[in-house]
């Protein structure tokens, strides 16, 4: 079985985890293979590894936390090669598995002892007043509408399928996946839901409004946003990358892309176990293998 690393060498150091991730694999009779951008690195050369392309996979690790998953699904689109998780960072929602745990997941993964579950995206097009396409990107997580630097709100109209829902003003709205359902969606007072799911939500930021609901809505939905009125800027960010200053009259549509993330899972916990275990009251987290 043939396996690709995607590493935080912030998380590991000197690719200290890596280069023992490799020996494991290597011992349970696999083989890893790592993209031209390790090349040079403490990895190229070691036995059990070549340099070419994870197309040729069977499984993709990325090696750190949550924002390393993301990235991971990001820089390989359209792959299709089930992607895994190892946590060496803190939450961890998207990482199923434990540093500590490793060896026992590579045994499973070569045994074939998991499942895969496909992990909707959203496509985002940014548009200008005159329907000038200005950028378009996808997100496994979510997109994020948020003020300026000062603290003046922003308006904007949202749409759903085409109708006029509301105009919202506070500090911005999340569309969100089922995935990132956990995330920022979270935080600003949105439903828990299970991420494979194949639905969006939309949730308001501190709306100036005596209601703050989240909207869901099917897959098949078309989400838009018009940006209306602001004192300085707001910005649009996808899963957390760089920002995108948006204009008067802007218009980003939502909608579900034709390019799904595929997740492996190995059942350590289910979902409602990893919520529980991660997140507690008032923001606190929980260590990874606490009750």
């Amino acid at each position: 079985m043939k396996f690709g690393f995607v590493i935080n060498e912030e998380k590991d150091p000197g690719y200290a985890f890596a280069s023992h991730a490799v020996e494991v694999i290597r011992e349970k009779g696999g083989s890893v293979i790592l993209d031209d951008s390790y090349k040079g690195t403490p990895l190229d050369g070691l036995e059990g590894v070549t340099i070419g392309s994870y197309s040729d996979c069977d499984i993709l690790f990325s090696l750190g936390g949550d924002g390393t998953f993301l990235r991971t699904a990001h820089k390989y689109p359209g792959s299709r090669v089930p992607m895994i998780g190892v946590n060496l960072g803190t939450i961890g929602f998207l990482t199923e598995i434990h540093k500590n745990d490793f060896e026992d997941a590579v045994e499973r993964l070569i045994s074939g002892n998991y499942s895969l579950e496909k992990r909707t995206q959203l496509e985002v097009t940014l548009l200008s007043e005159n329907g000038e396409v200005r950028e378009k990107g996808i997100c496994l997580n979510d997109a994020v509408i948020a003020r300026g630097a000062n603290l003046h709100v922003v308006t904007i109209d949202l749409l759903i399928d085409h109708d006029h829902v509301e105009r919202l003003s506070g500090d911005g709205v999340i569309l969100s996946t089922a995935t990132g359902a956990t995330a920022y969606c979270l935080a600003a007072g949105g439903p828990i839901v299970k991420p494979e799911m194949d639905i969006f939500m939309v949730t308001p930021i501190c709306p100036h409004t005596l209601h703050n609901r989240t909207y869901i809505v099917s897959g098949d939905s078309t989400i838009e946003l018009v940006i209306e009125r602001f004192s300085e800027p707001p910005i649009i960010s996808l899963d957390g990358r760089p920002n995108i200053e948006l204009r008067y009259h802007d218009r980003i549509s939502i909608r579900k892309s034709e390019q799904d993330v595929v997740v492996a899972k190995l059942g350590y916990k289910n979902f409602y176990q990893t919520v529980r275990q991660k997140i507690r009251a008032r923001g606190s987290f929980y260590e990874d293998g606490e009750k």
